[in-house]
């Protein structure tokens, strides 16, 4: 019933309506004719040209007996899209906030190396922890290292764990950070398969903070280093929770 305009239950005294009420007959009619031609006197070429005549006529009567409907009509679209870009801007916010703490979790972490470089798992990498694309000999400057880990944070880690965890942006920012550094460091198929994501699809917040102390491994052994880098990351969660 929102749809409708305001004064469709006076829609049988506009003029237009009874004009298209016409069409309509006329239409009925031409098949009624097409069937029965016994039941009137008219050719089906005249019915369909009384109708043409009407649907001409019916569209400068809308025209000038609701002028008010374009109006309408158009502070409708207007403000649909004021509601896009509204939520497309906080959007945005979200995730520049987001960024802001998750990518100097990540730098500090993964360590900043200009040259590209074996990690503990035979992986090249370079940059900050940056392996798609990596080949030996590599290098880059510093700032072009910066640029790289905050675009694919962003755009390959922290999109599609939304995809996956569709609740994610309604969490505090702090928890979104954490499992964006987290995501960057274990990959997103296998935190989208995670018990950690299972938990946050069902807003459990707490208790998926509490997975990440169990990803600790690299090749099967248990890293120090990793151990560290997600009590960070878990207390960076937690934070948020508080």
């Amino acid at each position: 019933m929102k749809y409708l305009i305001p004064e469709w239950k006076q829609a049988h005294r506009m003029w237009s309506i009874w004009v298209l009420v016409a069409q309509a007959a006329a239409g009925i009619g031409a098949i009624w004719d097409a069937t029965t031609p016994e039941q009137t006197g008219l050719s089906v070429m005249t019915w369909a040209l009384i109708s043409a005549v009407l649907g001409i006529i019916g569209i400068p009567a809308r025209l000038l007996q609701q002028k008010d409907l374009a109006r309408k009509v158009a502070e409708m679209i207007r403000d649909e899209a004021g509601a896009i870009r509204s939520k497309t801007a906080k959007g945005a916010a979200i995730g520049a906030a987001v960024m802001a703490l998750a990518v100097p979790v990540v730098a500090k972490w993964e360590g900043l190396r200009t040259e590209a470089y074996r990690d503990v798992v035979g992986v090249w990498t370079v940059c900050y922890g940056e392996t798609e694309g990596v080949r030996p000999g590599d290098v880059h400057t510093r700032a072009e290292c910066a640029s790289m880990l905050e675009e694919r944070l962003f755009e390959d880690y922290y999109v599609p764990l939304t995809r996956c965890i569709p609740n994610l942006p309604m969490a505090p920012v702090e928890v979104q950070a954490s499992f964006a550094s987290w995501t960057y460091n274990v990959g997103i198929g296998a935190a989208c398969s995670s018990t950690l994501a299972r938990y946050a699809r069902a807003g459990d917040w707490r208790a998926a903070c509490d997975q990440l102390p169990r990803w600790n491994r690299a090749g099967g052994r248990v890293w120090k280093g990793l151990d560290n880098r997600r009590a960070d990351e878990r207390g960076l969660c937690l934070s948020g929770l508080k």
